[in-house]
């Protein structure tokens, strides 16, 4: 079992990294309001996924591994969440009133079926799970790099990011990591990785589609 049949096999894996939001960014129409509810969700959502990957050293079996959680958590900290908040003034929302956003039922829903999983499975179980989020950003930035840049799109920036070299190399080696606690699972527990990553893949749908539609 490994990352590659995880999405092979996942019947929703398509709809979502090819979602009319993501097109509609690529190609700059996405009204401007459905990209500030995005972005105020994300963060929300990113602070829950900061807390999965404390989970992840937590249920770490080796020093290497709680090393790879604590990198997790240093990006979402230190990068990933300070990003979205860039994003977020850019776009004319102050910290406060992301703060004081109430998160959709889409980012409740997910993001604390991830947290369910941190804390009741096992480390793979926890990266079969957020594998969805970890890995499928990376291909639609590398599809979305591969359209070309466009200039004058609104939302350029905010593709650049995920189409860059850094973070495709850091999705090969989420990748590698996701594999390697993959390997050797029993018909039983493949099973399993692949219902926990499905059901996270249709959670990303219903997030981009929370997105186009302000709920």
């Amino acid at each position: 079992m490994d990352y590659q049949t995880l999405s092979n096999n996942c019947p929703t894996w398509d709809a979502y990294i090819n979602h009319d939001f993501v097109n509609q960014v690529a190609a700059g129409t996405l009204a401007e309001d459905s990209f500030r509810h995005y972005l105020k969700q994300d963060y929300l959502y990113l602070i829950h996924y900061t807390r999965v990957m404390a989970l992840s050293v937590y249920k770490s079996d080796s020093l290497a591994q709680m090393r790879i959680g604590q990198a997790g958590i240093n990006a979402m900290l230190d990068l990933e969440i300070g990003m979205y908040l860039d994003f977020c003034k850019q776009w004319g929302i102050e910290l406060k009133e992301v703060e004081n956003t109430d998160e959709s039922a889409a980012t409740t829903d997910y993001s604390g079926y991830l947290l369910d999983t941190a804390m009741s499975g096992s480390l793979a179980d926890l990266y079969a799970a957020i594998a969805p989020c970890l890995m499928g950003y990376g291909e639609i930035g590398k599809r979305l790099k591969a359209q070309g840049h466009k200039s004058e799109n609104p939302y350029q920036q905010w593709i650049d990011v995920f189409a860059s070299a850094e973070f495709q190399e850091v999705t090969a080696q989420n990748e590698a990591h996701i594999d390697e606690l993959l390997a050797g699972a029993t018909p039983c527990q493949e099973q399993r990785f692949q219902q926990l990553f499905d059901t996270a893949s249709r959670m990303e749908i219903n997030f981009w589609q929370m997105a186009l539609e302000l709920s």
